[in-house]
């Protein structure tokens, strides 16, 4: 919603120069690619910092509801098999408020709660949430390392303003002292972009679910 994970993310490897150590590739996902600097990039994408120790998992694409549980089964399986300390999900929120800064969160078991206290970041008691992100959450509910969601509140299409906010928080949790300044000003020269990569792949997903629920008709003669 808004963006607002994947432009914090975005910016967390730009700022603190991630370097890309793998991809995640599939069938089932939505056949559109960006193209950055000329050469086509894979649309989930795996960056570390060893000096950090932080690594972002970063995906661009829309994963079909009929494989959302299993796309979750593979991450967590991969969380656990790399022995990450603690999950931390980026996302957006939206209230219905205008001028609403805070950050919320859920957590995936008692442990992730009191994380999000700590930081203080508004903990959602009672509520749904949906995709990818939920099922990771709750699959991680019984794991003993901290798993989290915090979501900026969102405004616009593109919200720079709750990815900020995003960033901010980061800051608070994992010391990293990202200047966000810099965030908000290049706001609008990748807005449009990511905003249209975004429409194409939903006409694209449309369009796919259309021929799977009316398939061509076949005439023998």
């Amino acid at each position: 919603m808004g963006l607002a994970g994947t432009i914090a993310a975005k910016y967390l490897i730009e700022r603190k120069k991630f370097k890309q150590v793998g991809f995640i590739d599939s069938s089932i996902f939505v056949p559109v690619i960006r193209i950055h600097e000329g050469l086509p990039v894979y649309p989930s994408r795996v960056y570390i910092n060893e000096s950090m120790k932080l690594a972002v998992l970063i995906s661009e694409q829309i994963i079909p509801k009929s494989y959302t549980n299993a796309f979750a089964d593979e991450i967590v399986e991969w969380i656990k098999k790399k022995k990450f300390k603690s999950v931390i999900s980026l996302a957006g929120i939206s209230t219905g408020e205008e001028e609403n800064n805070e950050v919320y969160g859920i957590g995936a078991n008692e442990k992730s709660k009191e994380m999000l206290k700590k930081f203080k970041v508004k903990v959602i008691d009672d509520g749904i949430t949906t995709g990818t992100t939920a099922l990771i959450l709750l699959k991680l509910r019984d794991l003993k390392i901290p798993a989290i969601s915090i979501m900026g509140t969102v405004q616009l299409g593109a919200d720079y303003k709750a990815a900020a906010s995003l960033v901010e928080k980061l800051n608070e949790i994992l010391g990293l002292k990202i200047e966000i300044k810099p965030l908000l000003e290049e706001a609008k020269e990748t807005e449009e972009m990511l905003l249209k990569q975004m429409d194409e792949m939903k006409k694209t997903e449309k369009q796919l679910e259309r021929r799977e629920e009316y398939p061509p008709m076949i005439s023998w003669i």
